[in-house]
């Protein structure tokens, strides 16, 4: 499949964005490489707060197994050690548990602090992510467009846009569909 590029109307210099990204016979060069690469999806919980989540599982799976192990420490009449091999694993889990939590609320604080920031849901990456896939490339021109139809059945093309301003430009494709009232995309 191809389309002719809206400024030289060339065809054969014009390729999708996703398939420009993957082309390792005609790379792209690195600024604008950077320039077409899709934002990553939004996340909600940080990889560190996860991590920390998982370990305090983890750990707290082997205090479990500490106290249904039997009662190796009664050979010890210390109570405090005692109290450390039943419930100690316990203790650093919840640690971990508090240490995630922390991290957690500290990434949602950060996301709210940039509010004006967008995609911040799934559902709009999604929207930004059906624009990224439906927008074309001209290697030519240095240009990004969308042809006619390719978001929406009724949508006309869109005009060639220079590469540099692609990541504000696909963002503002992407809220059109975000206001209420807006048909949706469907790709």
């Amino acid at each position: 499949m191809s389309t002719t590029c809206p400024t030289c109307a060339a065809a054969d210099e014009t390729v999708t964005v996703r398939l420009a990204l993957l082309d390792s016979d005609r790379p792209l060069d690195p600024p604008t490489r950077e320039l077409l690469t899709m934002p990553s999806e939004p996340r909600g919980t940080s990889g560190a707060a996860v991590t920390l989540f998982v370990l305090a599982g983890l750990t707290g799976l082997l205090g479990l197994t500490t106290l249904g192990s039997g009662d190796k420490a009664a050979e010890v009449d210390d109570a405090a050690y005692q109290f450390g091999y039943h419930y100690g694993a316990f203790s650093i889990a919840a640690v971990l548990l508090a240490i995630g939590l922390a991290v957690h609320f500290a990434h949602r604080s950060r996301r709210s602090d940039t509010a004006d920031q967008w995609p911040r849901t799934y559902e709009q990456w999604q929207q930004l992510h059906q624009v990224w896939r439906a927008t074309w490339l001209c290697r030519r021109c240095r240009v990004v467009f969308l042809p006619a139809a390719s978001l929406r059945p009724d949508a006309v093309a869109s005009s060639a846009i220079p590469a540099e301003r692609f990541p504000q430009w696909s963002v503002a494709m992407a809220r059109q569909d975000d206001r209420p009232g807006a048909p949706t995309t469907s790709a």
